[in-house]
C-alpha cells in the first residue's frame, strides 16, 4: 500500500490524529510539572509560615518576659518582685527552647546572618536582665529603675528590632516563593 493510494481525506485524518496524540502527551507532561511545582512551593511556603509562627513566638514571650521584668524592677514588693522573678526565668527558658528550634531550621545564609544578630541582642539582653536582678538584689531602687529605663530599654528595643527583622526577612523568602509559583 502506497501513500499515493489513500485518500487525501484519511491523510488529512490521521495527521490531525496525530497531532491530537502529540498535544496531548505535552499537555500532560506540562501538567505534571505544574503540579511538581506547585506541590513543591506549596510545602516551602508551608515550611517558611512554620518558621515565621515560631519567630513572632519567640517575640511574645520576649515582651511577655520584658515587661515583667520592667514590673519586678520598678515594684516596691518583694514577693512580686519574687513571683515576677521566677516566671521571667520561666519564660526565659521557653524563649531558649523556641530559639534552639529556629536556629536548627535556619539553613539559609542570608537567614542566618539576620538571625545571628537577633542572638547577639539576645545575649547582650540576658547581660541586661542579670544587671537588673543585680542592682534590685542590692536593694537600689532607683538605680535599678535609672537602668531600667535608661539602659536596659534601648537593648530591648534592639533585640525586638532584630527579632522583626528576621521576621521580615522570613515573609519576603515566603512572598517571593508564592510570587515565583
Amino acid at each position: 500500500m502506497q501513500l499515493d493510494n489513500i485518500r487525501v481525506s484519511r491523510k488529512l485524518w490521521g495527521m490531525f490524529l496525530v497531532l491530537m496524540v502529540i498535544m496531548l502527551v505535552i499537555s500532560g507532561f506540562q501538567q505534571y510539572r505544574a503540579n511538581s511545582s506547585m506541590a513543591k512551593a506549596t510545602e516551602e511556603v508551608i515550611s517558611i509560615n512554620g518558621r515565621i509562627i515560631q519567630a513572632v513566638r519567640w517575640r511574645g514571650a520576649t515582651e511577655t518576659a520584658t515587661v515583667m521584668l520592667m514590673g519586678a524592677a520598678v515594684t516596691t514588693d518583694a514577693v512580686l518582685a519574687q513571683q515576677y522573678d521566677a516566671k521571667v526565668k520561666e519564660v526565659i527558658a521557653g524563649i531558649s527552647k523556641i530559639q534552639e528550634g529556629i536556629v536548627a531550621q535556619t539553613l539559609d545564609p542570608q537567614e542566618k546572618a539576620v538571625l545571628d544578630q537577633a542572638l547577639v541582642e539576645r545575649k547582650a539582653t540576658l547581660v541586661g536582665v542579670a544587671k537588673v536582678w543585680e542592682l534590685k538584689g542590692a536593694g537600689d531602687v532607683v538605680e535599678t529603675q535609672r537602668y531600667a529605663d535608661e539602659g536596659f530599654t534601648l537593648q530591648i528595643a534592639r533585640y525586638l528590632k532584630a527579632q522583626d527583622a528576621f521576621v521580615a526577612m522570613l515573609e519576603k523568602q515566603r512572598d517571593t516563593v508564592i510570587a515565583d509559583a
